[in-house]
């Protein structure tokens, strides 16, 4: 299960194109730091090497030309959910993986580009 998750958290860039600069990619980095703390006492089995999060800030921060303002809005909004998102529990995967997942709907909006530049 923990690998799962680590790869939701990976694939999370992608699926909301955390490509733009300045303070939505200091709180995005910020947001998967503590996604790493959150999914430690989800069933971590031994043996398991931690994968990490997946964001790359140095991308994120080169793409600030190919996001609106009201994208970076976005990206922030996504960030601090992520960062209200509980701690996830052995036998609590699921909802917390659709709690994880529902905070991907706020940034719904976001053009390819900025999308694009999380890759």
């Amino acid at each position: 299960m923990k690998k799962l998750m680590l790869g939701l958290m990976a694939a999370g860039p992608l699926m909301f194109g955390a490509g733009c600069g300045g303070n939505a990619c200091d709180a995005l980095d910020e947001a998967h730091q503590s996604l790493n703390k959150k999914v430690e006492t989800c069933g971590n089995t031994a043996g398991e090497e931690d994968e990490g999060s997946g964001f790359d800030k140095d991308v994120c921060e080169n793409a600030l030309d190919h996001c609106s303002d009201k994208e970076k809005d976005r990206l922030n909004e996504v960030a601090d959910c992520l960062k209200d998102l509980p701690n996830c529990e052995t036998g609590g995967e699921v909802d917390w993986i659709d709690q994880f997942s529902a905070c991907f709907d706020k940034a719904a909006e976001l053009n390819p580009d900025c999308a694009e530049a999380a890759g």
